[in-house]
């Protein structure tokens, strides 16, 4: 394929991306189009890009076939898939109800722990949610985990004067 044939309107705009892009990914497919545009070879292009020939031609087709300014072609296509459902959800509620007791939901526990929140998310919500999932939205709830750490007594600095030991007079 030799030369890609650009308006000149497009190429302005394409050059101004270059200078101004709003993503990486603009930048990169926008020198791309200009530099085949200007008589590189495709190949030599993806390998100095590091993308696929099918990613260059794949910009090349949104390009002429996608609809709204140059700057949106450039951007992914949406993606098709089924959206979030249960981290939207677990979202909603999870805030509140770590603000709460957990022995005013009727558990025999003195904090949250992931176990108690899935089985909770079970019976009240019936919304089966993984820990995975539920780590996740305790992190963009703006909490963190903390495990307890045990100290088995905590002994004044001077314990054995205290008790008569090693020390005493």
């Amino acid at each position: 394929m030799g030369k890609l044939k650009l308006s000149p309107s497009t190429r302005r705009e394409l050059e101004q991306i270059v200078t101004h892009p709003d993503s990486a990914r603009q930048l990169r497919r926008a020198q791309g189009l200009l530099w085949v545009d200007n008589g590189e070879s495709v190949s030599s292009v993806t390998k100095r890009l590091g993308v696929t020939r099918q990613s260059f031609y794949n910009w090349r087709d949104s390009l002429k076939q996608r609809s709204g300014s140059i700057r949106q072609r450039l951007e992914d296509a949406p993606k098709s898939g089924a959206p979030r459902r249960k981290s939207d959800q677990v979202d909603k509620v999870l805030p509140d109800l770590l603000a709460t007791h957990p022995q005013e939901k009727g558990y025999r526990a003195t904090g949250w722990t992931r176990r108690l929140l899935t089985d909770y998310f079970v019976r009240v919500h019936q919304l089966k949610v993984s820990s995975f999932t539920l780590k996740k939205a305790i992190r963009r709830a703006g909490y963190r985990w903390k495990r307890p750490r045990y100290v088995l007594s905590r002994r004044p600095k001077h314990w054995r004067q205290a008790k008569g030991g090693l020390n005493a007079v």
